[in-house]
Protein backbone atom coordinates (compact mmCIF):
# COMPACT_ATOMS: atom_id res chain seq x y z
CA UNK A 1 0.00 0.00 0.00
CA UNK A 2 2.62 2.15 0.51
CA UNK A 3 3.33 2.36 -3.40
CA UNK A 4 -0.52 3.50 -3.64
CA UNK A 5 0.33 6.28 -0.79
CA UNK A 6 3.73 7.60 -2.25
CA UNK A 7 1.38 7.48 -6.10
CA UNK A 8 -1.73 9.62 -4.01
CA UNK A 9 1.05 11.76 -3.24
CA UNK A 10 3.28 12.39 -5.55
CA UNK A 11 -0.47 13.45 -7.73
CA UNK A 12 -1.48 15.69 -5.42
CA UNK A 13 1.51 17.68 -5.72
CA UNK A 14 1.36 17.44 -8.91
CA UNK A 15 -2.08 19.14 -9.25
CA UNK A 16 -1.74 21.89 -6.81
CA UNK A 17 1.55 22.43 -8.78
CA UNK A 18 -0.58 22.81 -11.69
CA UNK A 19 -2.76 24.94 -10.12
CA UNK A 20 -0.10 26.99 -8.72
CA UNK A 21 1.35 27.63 -12.53
CA UNK A 22 -1.97 28.10 -13.27
CA UNK A 23 -2.90 31.13 -10.62
CA UNK A 24 0.83 32.49 -11.88
CA UNK A 25 -0.34 32.35 -15.66
CA UNK A 26 -3.58 34.47 -15.05
CA UNK A 27 -1.58 36.58 -12.84
CA UNK A 28 1.44 37.64 -15.25
CA UNK A 29 -1.66 37.71 -17.86
CA UNK A 30 -3.57 40.48 -16.05
CA UNK A 31 -0.45 42.24 -15.48
CA UNK A 32 0.69 42.32 -19.44
CA UNK A 33 -3.07 43.69 -20.10
CA UNK A 34 -2.81 46.44 -17.45
CA UNK A 35 0.81 47.10 -19.54
CA UNK A 36 -0.82 47.15 -22.92
CA UNK A 37 -4.00 49.58 -21.50
CA UNK A 38 -0.96 51.94 -20.17
CA UNK A 39 0.94 51.97 -23.55
CA UNK A 40 -2.56 52.56 -25.50
CA UNK A 41 -2.64 55.76 -23.41
CA UNK A 42 0.43 56.74 -24.07
CA UNK A 43 -0.47 56.34 -27.95
CA UNK A 44 -3.15 58.17 -27.16
CA UNK A 45 -1.67 60.81 -25.66
CA UNK A 46 1.21 61.11 -28.13
CA UNK A 47 -1.06 60.91 -30.69
CA UNK A 48 -3.30 63.71 -29.13
CA UNK A 49 -0.14 66.01 -28.45
CA UNK A 50 0.64 65.19 -32.43
CA UNK A 51 -2.60 66.08 -33.77
CA UNK A 52 -2.79 69.72 -31.74
CA UNK A 53 1.28 70.59 -33.01
CA UNK A 54 -0.41 70.38 -36.45
CA UNK A 55 -3.45 72.24 -36.02
CA UNK A 56 -1.73 74.94 -34.33
CA UNK A 57 1.16 75.02 -36.37
CA UNK A 58 0.60 73.60 -39.81
CA UNK A 59 1.73 76.79 -41.28
CA UNK A 60 4.76 77.54 -39.40
CA UNK A 61 6.15 74.42 -38.06
CA UNK A 62 9.66 73.83 -37.02
CA UNK A 63 12.14 72.17 -39.60
CA UNK A 64 12.14 68.31 -38.03
CA UNK A 65 8.32 68.33 -38.28
CA UNK A 66 7.79 69.78 -41.82
CA UNK A 67 8.08 65.75 -43.51
CA UNK A 68 5.15 64.52 -41.72
CA UNK A 69 3.24 67.56 -41.69
CA UNK A 70 3.41 67.57 -45.60
CA UNK A 71 2.30 63.09 -44.99
CA UNK A 72 -0.94 64.79 -43.70
CA UNK A 73 -1.86 67.49 -45.46
CA UNK A 74 -1.52 65.02 -48.82
CA UNK A 75 -3.25 62.15 -46.93
CA UNK A 76 -6.17 64.99 -45.55
CA UNK A 77 -6.78 66.03 -49.84
CA UNK A 78 -6.87 62.39 -50.62
CA UNK A 79 -9.69 61.64 -48.06
CA UNK A 80 -11.46 64.97 -49.19
CA UNK A 81 -11.34 63.68 -53.28
CA UNK A 82 -12.50 60.23 -51.38
CA UNK A 83 -15.49 61.36 -49.86
CA UNK A 84 -16.27 63.64 -53.10
CA UNK A 85 -16.19 60.20 -54.78
CA UNK A 86 -18.35 58.51 -52.61
CA UNK A 87 -21.17 61.46 -53.18
CA UNK A 88 -20.69 61.45 -56.91
CA UNK A 89 -21.71 57.71 -56.73
CA UNK A 90 -24.39 58.03 -53.81
CA UNK A 91 -26.02 61.00 -55.79
CA UNK A 92 -26.07 62.74 -52.81
CA UNK A 93 -25.28 66.80 -51.84
CA UNK A 94 -24.19 67.87 -48.77
CA UNK A 95 -26.04 70.45 -46.90
CA UNK A 96 -24.14 73.28 -46.20
CA UNK A 97 -25.81 74.22 -42.83
CA UNK A 98 -25.70 71.06 -41.17
CA UNK A 99 -23.97 68.52 -43.56
CA UNK A 100 -26.82 66.19 -43.81
CA UNK A 101 -26.88 63.79 -46.94
CA UNK A 102 -29.85 64.96 -49.16
CA UNK A 103 -30.88 64.22 -53.09
CA UNK A 104 -28.75 65.89 -55.02
CA UNK A 105 -32.87 67.14 -56.26
CA UNK A 106 -33.43 68.43 -53.01
CA UNK A 107 -34.38 72.15 -53.21
CA UNK A 108 -34.31 71.97 -49.24
CA UNK A 109 -32.49 70.23 -46.21
CA UNK A 110 -34.60 67.66 -45.10
CA UNK A 111 -32.99 67.35 -41.56
CA UNK A 112 -32.32 71.59 -41.08
CA UNK A 113 -34.86 72.90 -44.06
CA UNK A 114 -32.09 74.96 -45.27
CA UNK A 115 -32.07 75.72 -49.16
CA UNK A 116 -29.88 73.61 -50.92
CA UNK A 117 -28.16 75.17 -53.35
CA UNK A 118 -28.89 75.06 -56.74
CA UNK A 119 -26.59 73.17 -58.52
CA UNK A 120 -25.16 74.33 -61.93
CA UNK A 121 -26.87 73.05 -64.76
CA UNK A 122 -25.29 70.39 -67.67
CA UNK A 123 -24.84 71.91 -70.97
CA UNK A 124 -27.67 70.92 -73.23
CA UNK A 125 -26.55 69.09 -76.33
CA UNK A 126 -28.90 70.50 -78.76
CA UNK A 127 -30.56 68.18 -81.19
CA UNK A 128 -34.11 68.41 -83.35
CA UNK A 129 -35.72 66.69 -80.42
CA UNK A 130 -35.36 69.37 -77.56
CA UNK A 131 -34.41 72.72 -79.85
CA UNK A 132 -38.35 73.46 -79.29
CA UNK A 133 -37.93 72.66 -75.48
CA UNK A 134 -38.44 75.53 -73.69
CA UNK A 135 -36.35 76.28 -70.36
CA UNK A 136 -37.76 76.83 -66.85
CA UNK A 137 -37.58 80.56 -66.25
CA UNK A 138 -36.54 79.95 -62.88
CA UNK A 139 -34.01 77.48 -62.39
CA UNK A 140 -33.40 76.83 -66.25
CA UNK A 141 -34.33 73.25 -66.26
CA UNK A 142 -35.64 71.90 -69.65
CA UNK A 143 -39.67 71.89 -69.93
CA UNK A 144 -41.46 69.01 -72.01
CA UNK A 145 -44.00 70.52 -74.24
CA UNK A 146 -47.33 71.14 -72.17
CA UNK A 147 -45.84 71.15 -69.08
CA UNK A 148 -48.05 73.43 -66.66
CA UNK A 149 -45.05 73.22 -63.94
CA UNK A 150 -41.46 73.07 -63.67
CA UNK A 151 -40.78 69.01 -62.76
CA UNK A 152 -37.32 70.64 -60.61
CA UNK A 153 -38.07 73.71 -58.72
CA UNK A 154 -42.17 73.99 -59.26
CA UNK A 155 -42.55 77.03 -60.67
CA UNK A 156 -45.67 77.74 -62.82
CA UNK A 157 -45.13 77.72 -66.33
CA UNK A 158 -46.63 80.72 -68.64
CA UNK A 159 -49.04 79.95 -70.96
CA UNK A 160 -49.73 76.85 -70.24
CA UNK A 161 -52.75 75.39 -68.14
Amino acid sequence: MGFFDDFGKKISSAGQEAIAKTKELADVAKINSNISDEENKIKTAYSEIGKKYFENHSEDSEEDYEAQIAVIKEAMEKIKAYEQQIVEIKGIVKCPNCGAENSKTAAFCATCGTAMPVPVAEPVEVTEQNVVEKKCPNCGEVINDGAAFCAKCGTKIEGEK
